[in-house]
């Protein structure tokens, strides 16, 4: 007896733990207008990010940074039907970060920018963009970045052939130069003055002649010399 109850409590408690998790699973999806919250950062002069989507008719808070070194605000505008919405009252000054929460009721492109001087001029300017209820939010791919094509390497330019360097002419080696021969100068033989004699001079011949005369005479003179000795 006592088993058949604990099996029966077994299976009610089984039963009633298969019945929860069928109502977990038929619950029904979180109900629209579940606030949505999107930072967004001012700067010079820039907003990131400089394209939002959001739904009409669901609350969005913003929260906003001014990272810059000037005051900034954020405004949203839909030319086309006049409309116009300022985030904040006053400007954020540098380093302030502040929440505020709008409702855009009307679908279409707004614009979104910074009202603060020139700034929208100067580039602090994005979109907004607004949908319908009910319309899918499209989830954007990022593009493929396509793969640059190898870039084909140049084929290795042939290094011409080293021009060989032109054979050394040899120098000739220096010709002597041959010393001018030396002409022999003749020394000139001293020439012996005539004999001063007041008339023509004599040669050699004339001399000899002369001695053999004066020798003949000698010998004569010496001959009667004798001679006369001799009487």
């Amino acid at each position: 007896m006592t088993r058949r109850v604990t099996r029966r409590r077994a299976l009610a408690v089984i039963a009633a733990l298969l019945g929860l998790l069928a109502g977990l699973l038929v619950l029904p999806p979180l109900a629209a207008g579940q606030e949505q919250r999107i930072e967004v950062e001012l700067t010079e002069f820039s907003i990131t990010p400089n394209s939002i989507t959001v739904t009409a008719g669901e609350p969005v808070t913003f929260v906003v940074s001014n990272t810059g070194g000037a005051p900034h605000n954020l405004e949203f505008e839909l030319e086309a039907q006049g409309l116009e919405q300022l985030l904040f009252d006053t400007n954020l000054q540098p380093g302030e970060t502040r929440e505020a929460t709008v409702t855009f009721d009307t679908p279409g492109e707004w614009v979104m920018y910074c009202p603060v001087g020139n700034h929208r001029a100067q580039g602090m300017e994005g979109r907004l963009i607004v949908q319908a209820a009910g319309t899918p939010t499209p989830t954007t791919a990022p593009a493929a970045t396509p793969t640059p094509a190898a870039t084909p390497t140049p084929a290795a330019t042939p290094t011409a052939a080293a021009t060989p360097a032109p054979a050394m002419t040899p120098t000739p080696a220096a010709t002597p130069t041959a010393a001018p021969a030396r002409t022999p100068t003749a020394t000139p033989m001293p020439q012996v003055a005539p004999p001063t004699g007041g008339g023509t001079g004599s040669g050699p011949a004339e001399l000899f002649i002369a001695g053999l005369l004066a020798l003949g005479l000698v010998g004569v003179l010496a001959g009667l010399a004798a001679r006369r000795r001799a009487a």
